[in-house]
């Protein structure tokens, strides 16, 4: 019943999971930014495996975040 009130209106819903997905990997995404802006301000020792983790992780978890935001409004 929703099904065909979604279509013949074309009221879209946003994805809940997509939704939560979204949040969390933004989260996750810039508290892994914090850190690694946290490290390389007060480290004491240059660590190139965790800098270059850190920014991969970041990188690909703002990427997703931003790509479900996005599929959620539709665009």
């Amino acid at each position: 019943m929703l099904l065909t009130l979604m279509q013949i209106t074309n009221f879209e819903v946003p994805s809940l999971g997509l939704w939560i997905l979204a949040w969390l990997f933004l989260t996750i995404g810039l508290v892994t930014l914090m850190i690694l802006i946290i490290y390389t301000r007060y480290g004491r020792e240059v660590s190139i495996k965790l800098s270059v983790i850190s920014i991969a992780i970041t990188s690909v978890l703002l990427g997703f975040s931003i790509h479900f935001f996005l599929l959620n409004f539709g665009v």
